[in-house]
């Protein structure tokens, strides 16, 4: 690649630092472009039209980063935010929003120089990786175009299940829309006997870089009809992550029929015979870091007298939307009887709470592991305190479990109460961390209306957030719903899925449905 320019950018409001910065910049053999500024108010029109590799500023302790940290995150996230100190150090730091910092020692005459010069390299390597990623996605958009204009069923699959399809695949198949086929595992659409063969080819696939050969192998479509196609595992890449293009050629139609491959309704009832026979796994420590999941034996919590598991299926807004179910555990011995809402009062936040929230969650990893090799196409939102997030030890306790079952873990939205989140913010990016490397989705729980919630969601960017239920309340008594549509509607507009609960009547789902929320919770359906 050519030689990039480096831009850097120095906040002017202290002349012996600016002097220092332009000694030193100028020392260095890279190319670069030195702008000064004498404000932040001045700096937002500059982020916007340079998008600097380098933002020089003077540290001041007596002033937050947090304002500073939020302008790059929102105009120029890639652009690197150097504090310049008299005698203070710190390494580059990532934060919480995902801009990179650093604070370096002026007074370290003998390696400031150095200092500088790692960081504008750093820099041009950033730039550079950055401009691998973009012709990347030029050249993923390009063969995306062409597989959806092809002729040929071409489908993305990857570890087993399909992520996209073209035309082709859905008509010569017999789906019904895109979530079916992200739905169906790529092997249930191959014949029995020769299925064994097929997923070692898949396999094979998903780790090569390599096309296969060209394989003949007979196929089944969602009626059952049998036929004789040549396919081909080519490696590809969607939406920045590797997979594997899966072609498909039929070559002999009109075989014998067999059984419908078409799914039922309620995900569910399928597993119900295989919960009852299935044996208790063995409980086995393991360490809070992410393992390989053969080396991690699978956990299960302990079976609680009185309780049992209840899903509520969440009514979506848009047919393209996954299918979401509620796991709320019931309690209930003799006469006393209490659902999910008055368990978690009556626990509070003691322990009581945390082994409630166990017990829950282990439940859920269980259903899920327990339909074997048919992947759910659903998902599960589990509600949980915020114990994980100030006890190490709970959350050492959630990590096993959901390590023990990486594939059911995959399926999980783990929620998190606003309160709790901003009680904890200093602990909420490594549980973020841990979370995502496990594959488990996030979600927040109780969001209220005000601008700090507001920020705060569109930093952390959660896949589902859930209003505040006094909101809802609030506007069903006074029928005044413009400020739960505000908020939803901010929230659609920073990519945020939003559930609204208590929705009990037609008359305000009505009003749901003018919204721009993903999902309601509640008895009112249509």
């Amino acid at each position: 690649m050519r030689k990039q320019k480096i831009h850097c950018v120095v906040i002017d409001q202290d002349v012996e630092v600016t002097a220092s910065l332009d000694a030193a910049l100028r020392h260095s053999d890279v190319l670069l472009e030195l702008k000064q500024v004498a404000s932040v108010q001045q700096l937002i029109p500059v982020l916007q039209e340079l998008q600097p590799h380098l933002l020089f500023c003077p540290h001041e302790k007596t002033k937050p980063a947090t304002d500073l940290l939020e302008t790059l995150q929102r105009y120029s996230p890639d652009t690197l935010l150097v504090w310049v100190a008299r005698d203070e150090w710190q390494g580059l730091t990532t934060w919480l929003m995902g801009v990179e910092s650093c604070i370096l020692p002026l007074n370290d005459l003998e390696y400031f120089s150095q200092y500088i010069d790692f960081l504008l390299r750093y820099s041009a390597i950033k730039q550079d990786f950055r401009d691998c990623k973009h012709l990347l996605g030029v050249a993923e958009l390009r063969c995306h175009w062409l597989v959806d204009y092809s002729w040929e069923a071409i489908a993305y699959i990857s570890q087993g299940m399909h992520l996209y399809a073209n035309n082709a695949y859905v008509t010569l198949f017999g789906f019904e829309s895109m979530a079916e086929v992200r739905s169906m595992p790529v092997a249930h659409l191959v014949d029995t006997p020769e299925r064994k063969t097929f997923e070692a080819m898949s396999k094979a696939a998903d780790v090569g870089s390599k096309p296969s050969n060209r394989l003949l192998i007979t196929l089944r479509t969602l009626d059952g009809e049998r036929m004789r196609a040549e396919i081909r595992f080519i490696p590809a890449v969607l939406k920045g992550k590797r997979c594997t293009q899966l072609h498909v050629r039929p070559l002999e139609r009109n075989m014998l029929k067999g059984v419908s491959l078409r799914k039922q309704d309620n995900p569910w009832e399928a597993t119900e015979q295989r919960l009852q026979h299935a044996p208790a796994p063995r409980i086995a420590p393991a360490e809070v870091s992410v393992a390989s999941p053969k080396a991690v034996a699978p956990l299960v919590p302990p079976t609680v007298a009185g309780m049992k598991m209840v899903f509520h299926k969440l009514q979506r807004m848009k047919e393209n939307l996954p299918s979401i179910y509620l796991a709320e555990p019931e309690f209930q011995q003799k006469a006393q009887q209490l659902n999910y809402a008055a368990l978690v009062k009556q626990l509070g936040n003691s322990g009581g709470r945390s082994r409630l929230d166990y017990w829950n969650l282990g439940q859920v990893v269980l259903r899920l592991s327990s339909q074997g090799h048919e992947k759910p196409s659903y998902l599960v939102f589990v509600s949980v305190g915020g114990a994980i997030l100030n006890n190490e030890t709970e959350l050492k306790r959630v990590v096993e479990l959901l390590n023990a079952a990486p594939d059911a873990a995959k399926r999980i939205v783990l929620a998190f109460p606003y309160q709790d989140c901003m009680a904890h913010l200093a602990q909420l990016g490594k549980v973020i961390k841990l979370l995502k490397a496990l594959g488990v989705r996030l979600a927040i729980d109780g969001l209220p209306d005000s601008p700090q919630a507001l920020k705060f969601a569109q930093v952390v960017k959660p896949v589902l957030v859930r209003v505040d239920v006094g909101l809802v309340n609030e506007s069903i008594r006074s029928t005044n719903t413009e400020r739960l549509q505000r908020l939803i509607y901010q929230l659609a507009d920073s990519r945020c899925k939003v559930i609204i609960p208590c929705v009990q009547d037609k008359q305000f789902l009505r009003v749901a449905y003018s919204t721009a929320a993903a999902y309601v919770q509640g008895g009112a359906m249509t």
